[in-house]
């Protein structure tokens, strides 16, 4: 017996995308909340209002917002699990924005 696909979201940033789970992207939005910044909680309150709206979230990111969610990435994640992990590659994908 197959087990049961995860629930995702799909987070694009320009023209790449990640598929992200839900208790990933629970962590990364608490950590975004912990870091008491202007930029942390307006990207928070995007993907979340976005996140209620449906599966894909379509981000475009001002520079301290992309600081903000590589700071709430590792945060999030200190010791990533491996490169491949939905918030490493999303981490990637900020550096390459």
């Amino acid at each position: 017996m197959r087990a049961a696909a995860v629930p995702r979201t799909e987070i694009t940033i320009g023209r790449g995308t990640v598929a992200v789970r839900q208790d990933e992207l629970d962590r990364l939005l608490r950590a975004l909340g912990e870091l008491k910044h202007r930029a942390a909680a307006s990207i928070a309150d995007e993907i979340g209002a976005l996140r209620v709206a449906g599966v894909r979230i379509h981000l475009l990111p001002t520079e301290s917002e992309v600081e903000a969610l590589r700071a709430a990435i590792v945060a999030a994640e200190p010791i990533s699990r491996s490169p491949g992990s939905s918030l490493a590659r999303l981490k990637a994908l900020l550096d390459e924005a």
